[in-house]
């Protein structure tokens, strides 16, 4: 348009002058409003390109800096994931909580095997009056509760395990008796006759002593259990997930045939500072290179969700797993054997909540 109108503005410019004769007032202001019109059109062409330039430019600063952000971030999205699972393994505080449901270890401030041996004691070494039945009912209980086996079943309920054995043990046990037959105040004969050594009574004030460790480990039992095998599903998808980042990455460092220690020097050429003058941005935004990685970096925010989805949902596992301890360990607070120091169990509440703090505060950093 611009184009025809400078023919046409010429050609009556030529004419008049060829002719020698004065342009018409009609025909001057004809050329005059061509003029007008052609310096509007030209005014219009230059804002047009301008405006182009412009959104090239900022599509090319968005193309720039989304693939600097997901190749830049990408091995540090992957560090950040397996800081998240691995947490609490480094501090050493999940150690300290198995150890808590371990009948054997004092971490709580109590040995639950000792505790048993004195309930054992208490209820029922006072009925033998023979110091040899004595001795060998010690011995049998001994036996029980220093079974190597107990050390195994803290996944297991290592404590109802025990206690059953017991009274299992106790329910069978018997002492010797010397029964005579007398005929005309004479001995006749003389019977030695096994008889239980204890009632029933005796055999459910023990079990009633003991019912609320029974509680308490079966409870620590259930939410350990609870939390292992969320563990377990949470490590399938981050195996999953390790692998998609992987993955990812390889892709991005082959398409640039670079390592991952020169990505930045690679990426700098590749993409120039749109700061430079004279950059031709419609070339850029259509070079098959940078749409390459454009495209890979436009996954970049999908595998950034689904990390900060699992972070979320591990968090969430583990703090319920951390409360829900909390809770358990409260209940040691009350039990009533005098013998028990309680500022152990005190301490393992504290370091769980001094655990938690830790947590809240790196994520509130993280965000």
């Amino acid at each position: 348009m611009i184009r025809r109108f400078i023919i046409l503005t010429g050609v009556m410019l030529g004419t008049g002058l060829l002719f020698s004769q004065p342009v018409p007032v009609s025909t001057q202001k004809q050329l005059d409003d061509l003029k007008a019109r052609i310096n509007s059109l030209e005014s219009e062409n230059e804002r047009l390109k301008c405006n182009t330039r412009a959104k090239d430019s900022l599509s090319y600063c968005t193309m720039r800096n989304e693939i600097f952000n997901a190749f830049s971030n990408i091995s540090r999205l992957n560090q950040e994931f397996k800081n998240t699972s691995e947490k609490i393994a480094v501090t050493g505080l999940f150690t300290k909580l198995m150890q808590a449901s371990n009948p054997t270890s004092d971490i709580l401030g109590f040995r639950f095997t000792e505790i048993i041996f004195s309930a054992a004691e208490k209820h029922f070494l006072s009925e033998l009056k023979n110091e040899n039945d004595r001795r060998r009912f010690s011995q049998v209980i001994s036996k029980i509760v220093s079974n190597p086996i107990v050390n195994s079943l803290a996944n297991t309920n290592p404590v109802t395990s025990v206690v059953s054995g017991i009274v299992s043990t106790i329910a069978a046990f018997s002492t010797p008796k010397v029964e005579l037959d007398r005929e005309s105040g004479k001995i006749k004969d003389v019977r030695v006759v096994e008889q239980d050594a204890f009632d029933h009574r005796s055999i459910n004030a023990f079990r009633g002593d003991l019912q609320v460790y029974i509680d308490f480990y079966d409870a620590m039992i259930t939410t350990s259990d609870e939390y292992l095998r969320c563990s377990e599903e949470m490590n399938l998808e981050y195996l999953g997930l390790k692998e998609n980042i992987r993955s990812m990455e390889e892709q991005m460092l082959s398409r640039l045939h670079v390592e991952e220690n020169n990505l930045l020097i690679k990426l700098s050429g590749l993409m120039p500072d749109p700061s430079i003058n004279d950059l031709d941005f419609s070339e850029l935004i259509l070079d098959p290179s940078l749409l390459d990685c454009y495209g890979l970096a436009a996954g970049y925010p999908v595998m950034q969700s689904e990390v900060r989805r699992y972070i979320r949902d591990y968090n969430l596992m583990l703090n319920k797993f951390l409360n829900d301890y909390i809770k358990i360990l409260e209940l040691a607070l009350s039990f009533p054997d005098k013998d028990i120091d309680k500022t152990k169990t005190r301490l393992l509440i504290a370091d769980i909540e001094t655990f938690n703090l830790q947590q809240v505060h790196t994520d509130q950093e993280k965000m």
